[in-house]
């Protein structure tokens, strides 16, 4: 079970992730199909939904998650749990 805030602080620390690393916006807008305005628009006011989709985008490779984990502070232990209670559907 993940809680919404658990969900929003972990959405804030990717999207400061990638903030930080403009390679990896550039590949959330290429393999998501959302144009930047989207995604600056979702990132201003991040639903669940965003929230999940920024989670697996971070996920689906172990070199960002490794890359996420050393730069946030989240365990990659951690985010992969949460990603699989997203999965399951348990948002609290």
């Amino acid at each position: 079970m993940i809680d919404r805030k658990s969900l929003d602080l972990l959405s804030q620390a990717i999207l400061d992730h990638l903030s930080a690393n403009p390679e990896l916006i550039g590949a959330l807008v290429a393999e998501s199909g959302l144009l930047p305005g989207d995604l600056r628009d979702l990132a201003a006011d991040p639903t669940p939904a965003f929230g999940a989709a920024l989670v697996d985008f971070i996920c689906t490779s172990d070199e960002r998650l490794a890359a996420f984990s050393a730069q946030s502070g989240w365990a990659q232990q951690t985010v992969a749990h949460l990603r699989e209670a997203l999965s399951a559907g348990a948002v609290d």
